[in-house]
């Protein structure tokens, strides 16, 4: 039965919330989010009280959220509130209030679980063994030590970027020694933790507002054009310049700052201390930013219990996310994965011929599985249509690099009317991956006349090269044409990328 989940996220500064449809085939997708900046803990440092302007603030938000429940028709509603209510002395207060004016029940977490759910969202939607996840929050920030997929050790710490900011930087500007005196504080406090010496060399997973504000400088720095910041990556030194040059601005310098929003240039200092001295703590190599967390944490745990799975993590984030694609369009399930078998031997087989690596392996499985979503919206020209489909479907997994290379699979597999484009994506990819992309496509393509019928027939194949000509010989079956007229349409593109000519073989 198909059903409608909306997920609340009441933090110190924002309040979010998710709106995730999960079909009768077991499929799911979001169908709308929110987020309003309602600074809850604005003022609290001194007395830990909830004041009245940010309590008033936040219940008008949760009554426009309200009304979008209202309007999807959502069966089930579930809102969980952080530090900003965690750590107030009112909170039980204001818990009642907002129940009163919004019907909305919050739960309100304790640190442990909050970092939990932000492991879930994670360890569901990147392709990790071995991390730290770093949340930094308006009122608290959560520490993960991921180890083989498993949490090993998590702690939530009661400094956030708002309270970090009115406690040890002050409203004004950011003063050197302020920031400096605030870092050392951090520093002290991770190396108190000791599990953290464990967690040497580690990538940093990064979530929260800070974190995703570096990601968008460092975006529009580079030109970078795909919208997504989910598995975006940087280098230390990347971190550090962006660090450099918030924390040297002034508040009103900040505003200008491309990529950072106008309404969190006076905490973003602030916010940023815990992900630089951490990186430099553990002397990270990299900082993946995640898009997913808390709420995407706790979908996860109540979606993956809704279908029966004995476990709240998935075996496998990139197969996981391409079978939730096929079934979210409603491609041929079993037609996709003979294409992808077809392929598969064809690139193992023909390896000396086509002479690439196995990092292109995983990425002609994924072209091949997905060759078809573009039929979703039409026949005609659905291999450009999958192409638009497969960069704007969040499929996990994998980094941006790699999406645009599945994208051109899928996108070329029926037509060259791409080769045009490619020039537009060469902040993504290569002159070499493009041309790995005209092989790879190829493949699927052969596959794809192999089984056109959608039967199956075609079980294996055994590819050799004579001389002048590579010889396709079906083990068993029939092709749904015969093996000449494959041949013939298949030839000449063949024979232009691999200087072969292709004889494919009953």
């Amino acid at each position: 039965m198909e059903e409608k989940l909306a997920i609340i996220d009441l933090g110190s500064n924002s309040v979010r919330m998710i709106i995730m449809k999960i079909y009768d085939n077991g499929s799911y997708k979001m169908i709308d989010q929110a987020k309003e900046m309602v600074r809850l803990s604005e003022g609290m440092a001194e007395d830990n009280i909830l004041k009245p302007v940010a309590v008033q603030r936040t219940v008008e938000a949760l009554k426009l959220f309200r009304r979008f429940i209202e309007y999807y028709d959502v069966e089930n509603t579930i809102a969980v509130a952080t530090a900003g209510v965690r750590n107030a002395a009112n909170g039980e207060e204001f818990i009642a209030k907002v129940a009163a004016e919004t019907g909305f029940k919050f739960d309100v977490i304790p640190g442990e679980m909050e970092a939990y759910y932000d492991y879930l969202g994670v360890i569901n939607t990147i392709d990790v063994d071995d991390c730290v996840i770093l949340d930094i929050g308006g009122g608290s920030t959560e520490i993960i030590r991921v180890e083989k997929r498993r949490v090993r050790n998590s702690v939530s710490i009661p400094f956030g970027a708002v309270n970090m900011t009115e406690k040890f930087l002050g409203k004004g500007e950011t003063e050197v020694g302020k920031l400096g005196n605030l870092e050392k504080i951090i520093r002290d406090k991770l190396r108190g933790l000791g599990w953290l010496d464990d967690a040497a060399g580690l990538p940093v997973i990064g979530l929260g507002g800070s974190v995703r504000t570096v990601a968008k400088i460092n975006k529009r720095e580079k030109g970078y054009f795909i919208e997504g910041l989910h598995n975006y990556i940087m280098e230390p030194c990347e971190v550090q310049e962006v660090y450099a040059k918030v924390t040297a601005a002034t508040i009103s310098e900040r505003k200008e700052i491309s990529g950072l929003q106008k309404d969190r240039a006076d905490i973003i200092s602030g916010g940023l201390v815990p992900l630089k001295v951490l990186m430099e703590y553990i002397d990270s190599p990299m900082l993946v930013v995640s898009g997913n967390g808390l709420r995407e944490g706790v979908f996860f745990k109540q979606y993956l219990e809704k279908l029966g799975f004995k476990d709240e993590i998935v075996t496998n984030v990139l197969q996981h996310s391409i079978f939730n694609t096929l079934k979210k369009y409603d491609a041929g399930i079993q037609h996709s994965y003979h294409i992808r078998k077809l392929s598969l031997e064809m690139y193992d087989q023909l390896q000396e011929l086509h002479g690439l690596g196995r990092k292109y392996r995983k990425l002609l499985e994924v072209g091949a599985l997905l060759h078809d979503i573009g039929l979703y919206l039409d026949y005609y020209n659905h291999h450009s249509h999958g192409f638009y489909l497969a960069l704007n479907s969040g499929i996990n997994g994998i980094n941006n690099r790699e999406l645009v290379i599945c994208a051109f699979i899928i996108g070329m597999h029926r037509s060259e009317s791409l080769k045009k484009d490619w020039n537009e994506y060469k902040l993504y990819m290569d002159k070499s991956d493009y041309e790995a992309v005209k092989k790879l496509s190829l493949f699927v393509r052969i596959a794809e006349e192999l089984d056109r019928n959608e039967y199956g027939s075609v079980e294996a194949m055994h590819c050799s090269e004579k001389e002048d000509r590579v010889k396709i010989n079906l083990v068993s079956g029939k092709a749904s044409e015969p093996g000449s007229v494959i041949s013939l349409k298949c030839g000449k593109d063949f024979r232009k990328v691999f200087g072969r000519n292709l004889e494919v073989l009953y």
